[in-house]
């Protein structure tokens, strides 16, 4: 196994990353909508990335592009958007990258099977792309961007149908979806074997997981800034119950998750994702420590 970060797309990243002892990077390339940018001013930088990685080392072990709404209204592939994903798989293909990272929207206008059905045919064309790239597809199991292929229940419909797609996998994910303890050593059990990628990122919660609340009451803001005010009342009270703090001083069993991934012969690469806004700073960088000590500890 491999142990990388996920970090901002800066030559940069590469020493830090160098001097935490990690072994790569994950870029992730969301639209503006999501915590990302315009895809030009990456171009334009993307020579000093490669060069920066290859100086010290580090490599880039994939690249994303999670909250892509690539589906129109009718299930049709938005060609702007496609022609951004492509970029994004064009990047990591010339930055050395072996994972692409995707998800699909879930069109509310349409029924769950017409829903399925374009997502199927969305990525056939993605996981066919970055495999002319040299770069292997996994579908993320984040909710982010009304991405909903993300458990069993997709995955059932989705995978056979879909050859040379994997999942990338983060076990605090599974907290939305499978209640106060997850649902993630089911998951791993049953879908272990597909797994092709896996996120690091530590998770407590009193009862159900707010986020899907929050990321309705943020497309919200978005549409109604002035409702802003009022709704991140509801964001604040939901963070009070839930946090992402460093993988090690959480409640997922670590040492039980990674018997899982061994019991498939897991030996890929394993990002960890700095996601608190409570662990920030000097404490966030003591979190990256602790983290990668009790991460490595696990790896055989």
């Amino acid at each position: 196994m491999k142990l990388g970060i996920i970090s901002p797309v800066a030559p940069e990243s590469f020493q830090k990353a160098k001097d935490f002892g990690l072994e790569f990077l994950e870029f992730d390339l969301n639209p503006s909508d999501f915590f990302g940018g315009p895809l030009d001013e990456i171009e334009r930088n993307k020579d000093a990335v490669k060069k920066a990685s290859e100086e010290t080392g580090v490599e880039v072990g994939a690249v994303g592009r999670w909250a892509s709404h690539v589906l129109d209204e009718n299930g049709d592939i938005i060609e702007a958007e496609w022609n951004e994903v492509k970029h994004v798989i064009d990047l990591g293909a010339y930055w050395g990258a072996k994972h692409y990272l995707c998800s699909v929207n879930y069109v509310k206008g349409l029924s769950y099977y017409k829903n399925i059905t374009a997502s199927i045919a969305v990525l056939r064309e993605i996981v066919a792309y970055a495999k002319s790239k040299g770069l292997k597809t996994a579908i993320v199991n984040c909710m982010m961007g009304d991405n909903y292929i993300r458990t069993p229940e997709q995955w059932k419909l989705v995978l056979d149908e879909v050859p040379g797609l994997g999942i990338k996998y983060d076990p605090s994910h599974s907290f939305v979806h499978g209640g106060e303890n997850g649902a993630y050593l089911h998951e791993g059990l049953a879908w272990g074997d597909k797994f092709t990628y896996c996120h690091i990122k530590g998770v407590i919660q009193s009862g159900d997981s707010p986020e899907a609340e929050q990321w309705r009451a943020r497309d919200l803001m978005i549409k109604y800034p002035q409702l802003k005010d009022e709704l991140m009342k509801g964001f604040a009270e939901g963070r009070r119950f839930y946090d992402n703090p460093p993988a090690g001083i959480d409640v997922i069993n670590w040492r039980a998750f990674f018997a899982i991934l061994y019991k498939n012969d897991y030996d890929g690469y394993l990002a960890i994702e700095p996601h608190s806004p409570t662990w920030q700073g000097e404490k966030g960088e003591k979190g990256i420590l602790y983290t990668i000590k009790y991460i490595r500890d696990l790896m055989l």
